[in-house]
């Protein structure tokens, strides 16, 4: 696993096999950037019009990337959310391109468990 830590110094682990697809790495520095509230680095790489990102609550300590996958201008992302408090939180996000050769996010959806 390799490791980021943000400005907010929260850790995202992630796959070593990420800085082998442009996609997977970009992925991962979107996160960083919502992570961090860079509305300017997410701008160049969201669509702002048709993606909407949900509130970050607050205590968020790290976060574990387990699988990036990319084909063509889909993508997904398999996560656990640990916060400081303990609680974790295991989610899905599915993201879609422009296209396959577009690297702006113009869709995401994400699903999330909540471990008691």
């Amino acid at each position: 696993m390799e490791i980021v830590i943000t400005k907010k110094n929260v850790r995202i682990l992630f796959p070593k096999d990420c800085g082998n697809a442009p996609k997977k790495r970009l992925l991962i520095d979107v996160l960083a950037a919502f992570i961090d509230g860079n509305h300017a680095a997410l701008e160049e790489r969201v669509d702002t019009e048709t993606v909407t990102f949900p509130s970050l609550p607050e205590g968020l300590r790290e976060v574990t990337v387990h699988r990036v996958i990319t084909h063509g201008k889909e993508a997904a992302m398999h996560l656990t959310i640990s916060f400081a408090d303990g609680r974790q939180v295991e989610a899905g996000a599915f993201l879609s391109f422009g296209s396959a050769a577009n690297n702006i996010i113009s869709e995401l959806d994400i699903l999330v468990k909540s471990h008691r």
